[in-house]
């Protein structure tokens, strides 16, 4: 769960759409996954989960419908961020 999680986020990221209705979108169902998924994503991850789930939803409440292209350029950097921080923590569960 934890790994398709992270894959979708890459690929949002990775992805050079500016779409402001695909980013809001994205931004609930990322918030809502790190809540209502809390406890099953912790258990695959506790380190991960639990860094994910201090900063990734206050970023995920600053995308609105009709973002600019700019707040969604800065939106994917605020969560690649936040991604890029986790990854170590990702792998290095993973190898146990």
């Amino acid at each position: 769960m934890l790994l398709e999680m992270m894959n979708k986020i890459s690929d949002f990221i990775s992805t050079p759409k500016t779409d402001a209705r695909n980013t809001y979108e994205f931004s609930i169902w990322l918030e809502d996954k790190l809540v209502d998924d809390y406890d099953k994503l912790y258990k695959e991850n506790p380190e991960v989960t639990y860094r994910l789930s201090q900063e990734v939803p206050d970023i995920c409440a600053t995308a609105e419908p009709g973002m600019s292209v700019d707040k969604i350029l800065d939106f994917k950097n605020a969560i690649s961020k936040e991604i890029n921080k986790v990854e170590p923590f990702l792998y290095k569960e993973s190898q146990k």
